[in-house]
């Protein structure tokens, strides 16, 4: 029985409690569950099974709308052994439950057990007592594996990915969950739901239309109820588990049930879109109403008004309903060129670049005015940056060149393009000739401050590049709104913290993770990479693999094959696969670097070096280092050296050429401002190195592991055992030695822990017995950190969906973890996680 699916626990209680009834100790059990969850299927299917074992059953009904029913005149006089059940008791009269406590009281000594079912929220204090009373269950949502099973059945095999998606906004309900398959799903899901809401059906109407989640004011507005009236039937419909409300807001507790009630709603849209623009409501919620009504004139003359600004933050709705106007207006119309540029820019910023070009295309060929032509341009110019193609952006804007210098907010893109070409010097004329137009245009002086800030960090002015960063954000906060510029001040904040070694790094990437999602292309290639780095500069390795896996399956990497398999090639050296990094250094020769991964040139060449020395290839390790001194590897040679210098240096003194890394040390000195926690601890670290000053070098390695750089801290801790050695102090060499050791095994770093081995025995310095044990490959101790706070989130209950919310990650990040956790632990269910987790060794 599908309803069944996943009952196994609850099915079981009620087989316990009817065999101990049977021997004479009855009792009475309390069903609690919201509506859909099969409650009724789940007491037909208790009384078959007692009527199985030989007792008598007895179903009774609860008659409406009085809630009569056999008990509100008495208790029967039941021939024992007997199971009675009582489903919809909230509906009961207070008669029932009087007589219902007074039977209660008496069944611990009887073959009689008493089985109720009711809705969980319904007046819960008319049921204190009898709570008391019973063995209270409550029938929760399907677990993934009962949903899977459920789905299965209902679509007769594999379910399609439609199908799954639906489910997952079903939320575990088996009576949604049965009618996901059906062609009349929309209707018979409003009908339940709107039967369920009884008298309060209009206000779901409602609700169901606004954005969620709907603010209680708005909802008394458009329905025209007193706010009092409407928190009352928002919580006669949470009791009924329809909605949810917290502190004014309302949500659907099944978005499949507020899709289809929504669609079945269209007339109450129109008068909902003048009543929010009445109530000056944000523009994006007046058009969600209207792009589910016919076009008009009030609709046409609202857009006139806010087609500006709905185009910089578009939603499904807006793009339609600006698609619907430009297509309903007649040609020559005086709306029409303003709307169509509104439309390209709006296409362009939801992530439909293909539509936006061919949109922007199609309003030039009709020679609009210069101010509408230069708003198509930038959606050419912006589309060519989304696609890492600063080439293509400067092509964009040539056309408009011929007219002289640029108009302002063209040439602030232009200042970008430059940029990603890195082009400096075109970088600064662009500004030059942005700049007077920015004191009058707030989104052209955001344009120039993510240049500037930018510039600023390329030269490792770091605290400089944030205070630039921190007034772009606040005028994207109070003055401008521009999703792009958003994004990009994003990541280039993500970028400056990473670099100076600020763990908030990766809390700024996953703010900036939805919206790249939704521009795709060469954003979010360059936001993994900037995942990829932070997670491994922070230790979080495998979590920076996942980083890596999510971007190879772009279709394109734009450019930033480089640094990506740079940093797996990293990984895979420290955990002692020097095949699979010597296969990931290939790919990243390989990759071509465009757009903003010119900026990153310097991590390709470090790979590179680095398998060269662990190959024991001094010579070709030096000539890549040499090459970063030099300033022959990317924009500008004193970011490649700053970003990467403590790792050059230290190859550069093991390849025995101390000039080398002197020159580099004076590099990094140079442009070293010294306030960040992350540039002091470079700098001291390869002071410590060229030096060989080993006081310098534990302080750095202690410093990094205050400041989140586990893998500096270990290598700075080795590098100072080494020179304690080389100088006859074994003890000390031993003491600096099993802190590195400590710190390799805590990233699992096991290459990293042999190439140590072997060096520090060369001086007659070993771990022996005393030294940390490896990390085994099987059971509970095996498992990263990052792998048991998933086990240990799932052993809460919660869904692979709900543990990556939770830790703000992927749902194929979770997965992953997943497959190693089964895999480490010989388990084939999250099941198996769940019992084992409380018992682990």
């Amino acid at each position: 029985m599908v309803d069944l699916f996943g009952r196994d626990e609850s099915l079981c209680l009620l087989a316990n409690a009817a065999a101990q009834a049977r021997a004479g100790r009855g009792g009475l059990i309390m069903l609690r569950a919201n509506p859909g969850l099969g409650m009724t299927a789940l007491l037909d299917a208790h009384s078959a099974a007692a009527r199985g074992i030989g007792m008598r059953s007895h179903r009774i009904v609860v008659l409406p709308p009085s809630g009569c029913t056999e008990l509100s005149t008495g208790v029967p006089e039941w021939t024992e052994p007997a199971v009675v059940v009582i489903d919809d008791l909230h509906r009961a009269d207070d008669a029932t439950l009087l007589a219902l406590h007074a039977l209660a009281e008496g069944l611990r000594d009887r073959s009689l057990l008493v089985v109720t079912g009711r809705h969980r929220g319904t007046t819960p204090a008319r049921f204190e007592r009898l709570d008391r009373m019973a063995v209270v269950h409550d029938l929760l949502p399907l677990e993934d594996d009962a949903v899977s099973a459920v789905l299965a059945e209902v679509s007769g095999g594999e379910p399609p990915e439609s199908l799954l998606r639906l489910a997952d906004e079903a939320r575990g309900n088996p009576w949604l969950l049965t009618r996901l398959a059906d062609d009349d799903r929309t209707s018979a899901v409003t009908a339940r739901a709107t039967d369920l809401a009884g008298g309060d059906a209009a206000l779901l109407r409602f609700a169901a239309i606004l954005n969620e989640p709907a603010a209680v004011d708005e909802l008394a507005a458009v329905a025209e109820r007193a706010p009092v009236d409407v928190l009352a039937g928002v919580a006669r419909l949470a009791a009924l588990g329809l909605v949810e409300e917290q502190a004014g807001l309302v949500r659907f507790r099944h978005p499949v049930v507020r899709r289809d009630v929504a669609a079945t709603s269209g007339g109450l849209r129109g008068s909902a879109a003048r009543t929010l623009a009445g109530r000056g409501a944000a523009p994006a919620a007046v058009a969600e109403q209207l792009a589910h009504t016919p076009m008009d004139a009030w609709t046409l003359a609202w857009l006139d008004d806010h087609a500006d600004r709905l185009a910089t933050q578009p939603t499904p709705a807006v793009v339609e309903l600006l698609d619907r106007a430009v297509s309903w207006l007649p040609p020559g119309n005086s709306r029409l060129h303003p709307l169509r540029a509104a439309l390209a820019e709006a296409l362009m910023w939801s992530g439909r670049v293909d539509e936006a070009l061919r949109a922007a295309n199609t309003s030039l060929a009709a020679h609009p005015d210069p101010p509408i032509r230069h708003r198509l341009r930038a959606v050419l110019a912006l589309s060519c940056i989304r696609e890492m193609d600063p080439e293509g952006a400067a092509r964009a804007l040539d056309p408009e060149r011929v007219h002289g210098e640029l108009p302002g907010r063209l040439a602030a893109i232009d200042a970008t393009a430059c940029l990603l070409a890195g082009d400096l010097e075109g970088t600064e004329r662009a500004v030059e000739v942005a700049a007077p137009e920015a004191t009058h245009d707030p989104l052209i002086e955001v344009y120039l401050l993510n240049v500037r800030a930018t510039g600023l960090f390329v030269f490792r002015n770091l605290a400089g590049a944030l205070e630039v960063l921190d007034q772009a954000d606040a005028l994207l906060d109070i003055a401008v709104s521009d999703r792009g510029q958003w994004l990009m001040s994003r990541l280039l904040r993500a970028v400056v913290q990473d670099l100076r070694q600020d763990r908030t790094a990766l809390q700024t990437v996953e703010e900036a993770r939805p919206l790249a999602r939704v521009f795709g292309a060469g954003l979010l290639a360059w936001l993994h990479t900037i995942a990829a780095l932070a997670s491994f500069n922070n230790g979080l390795w495998d979590q920076a693999l996942d980083e890596i896996d999510a971007a190879m399956a772009l279709p394109d990497l734009y450019g930033m094959g480089g640094p990506l398999h740079g940093v797996a090639s990293s990984i895979l050296l420290n955990r002692g696969d020097l095949p699979g990094a010597r296969v990931h250094v290939e790919l990243a020769e390989q990759s071509v670097s465009r757009g903003v991964a010119v900026f990153y040139e310097q991590i390709t060449v470090l790979s590179r070096a680095v398998v060269a020395d662990a190959e024991g290839d001094a010579q070709r390790a030096l000539e890549l280092v040499r090459s970063l001194a030099d300033g022959a590897v990317g924009v500008h040679h004193g970011h490649a050296v700053s970003t990467v210098g403590a790792r050059i240096v230290r190859i550069a003194i093991a390849g025995g050429d101390h000039d080398l890394a002197a020159r580099l040390l004076a590099q990094i000195r140079e442009l070293s401002t010294g306030e960040s926690a992350g540039e002091r601890n470079a700098l001291m670290y390869c002071q410590g190195l060229v030096d060989s000053d080993v006081d310098l070098l534990l302080t750095a390695a202690e410093g990094f592991a205050r400041n989140g750089s586990p893998i500096s801290a270990a290598s700075a801790a080795e590098d100072a055992a080494r020179i304690l050695a080389a100088s006859g102090r074994p003890t000390d060499a031993r003491a600096a030695y099993q802190t590195a050791i400590d710190r390799y095994a805590a990233l699992t770093a096991t290459g990293a822990i042999q190439r140590a081995d072997a060096a520090l025995r060369a001086y007659g310095v070993r771990r022996g017995a005393t030294g940390p044990r490896r990390r085994p490959k099987h059971g509970w101790d095996s498992l990263t950190a990052a792998e048991l706070r998933v086990a240990e989130l799932v052993a809460q209950g919660l869904t692979n969906r709900e543990v990556a919310e939770r830790l703000v990650v992927s749902v194929r990040t979770v997965d992953s973890h997943m497959s190693r956790i089964l895999a480490k632990l010989g388990y084939s269910s999250r099941v198996e996680i769940v019992l084992g987790f409380e018992h682990r060794g």
